[in-house]
């Protein structure tokens, strides 16, 4: 049995695929949200005429989609591609078609053909983006963050690769439906750029220095302190009584504003 499964994309059917993603995301979620400043490095990480390797926490079933989401925002035209746990693939194999392959996490024998056909990618296409859960597994944001080794020997590979940590967290503010924040911080380069060890250091050192710093504006509840993304209107309470509350001039949302001095 082969240690990879290749990716099997197909345009129209990624087509379809983020048509439906949108709106559904745009269903469950109130709002997305990137912390200031992170919109501008993703931005100009998609300008790089290299690879990007974007290492993404994972603690949810959500973390794909909203990988699938911040690709099409920023990275849109660039090849995507992304490793699945293969038993989970077999079950939906219909993420091949999008760009994601199969691998198994927990055998060490398949990161070296995980890293081949990574770098076989790269070469089909200089601008390809990798995006994965270096974790390998769903893991508590509040949890540290211990990588496993495959994102480190891609860049140690690829100099010219640009490694980039994308820190999620899905958190309740003041509207029925949860909202999804970001924050993006480029990876440091280590000393030794050719070394996997020095590479996982790194990258490890980024995601959760990442992470406790979104998890501080997070809980600092600050619209201000992020650009949204997505959504973020009023809010929904129910389709008679927001009617009634537009009838009569009022937000449906719910305003803690005047709060601000409270204690």
């Amino acid at each position: 049995m082969s240690a990879v499964v290749p990716a099997n994309e197909s345009a129209w059917f990624r087509a379809a695929f983020l048509w439906w993603m949108r709106r559904f995301v745009a269903r469950r979620f109130h709002a997305v949200r990137a912390v200031r400043g992170s919109a501008e490095l993703l931005a100009r990480a998609a300008a790089h005429e290299g690879p990007l390797v974007v290492c993404c926490n994972h603690q949810s079933w959500w973390d794909p989609l909203v990988g699938l989401a911040v690709h099409e925002a920023w990275f849109r035209g660039r090849p995507f591609l992304a490793p699945m746990d293969r038993t989970q693939l077999e079950k939906f194999g219909f993420f091949r078609r999008l760009g994601v392959f199969g691998v198994d996490p927990d055998d060490a024998a398949g990161l070296r053909p995980f890293a081949r056909y990574v770098e076989e990618r790269f070469a089909a296409d200089g601008r390809a983006v990798l995006m994965l859960t270096p974790q390998g597994k769903f893991v508590d944001p509040r949890c540290p963050v211990e990588g496993r080794p495959g994102a480190a020997m891609v860049a140690a590979q690829h100099p010219k690769a640009r490694v980039l940590s994308v820190a999620l967290e899905y958190a309740f503010w003041t509207d029925q439906r949860p909202e999804v924040f970001l924050r993006a911080v480029e990876v440091p380069l280590p000393a030794e750029v050719g070394d996997t060890r020095a590479w996982k250091q790194a990258i490890e050192d980024a995601m959760n220095r990442n992470a406790a710093a979104l998890a501080a504006a997070v809980m600092g509840r600050d619209p201000a302190a992020f650009d949204t993304v997505a959504g973020g209107g009023e809010g929904r309470i129910h389709p008679l009584y927001d009617a009634a509350l537009r009838a009569s001039g009022r937000s449906t949302s719910i305003e803690t504003a005047h709060r601000g001095g409270a204690r």
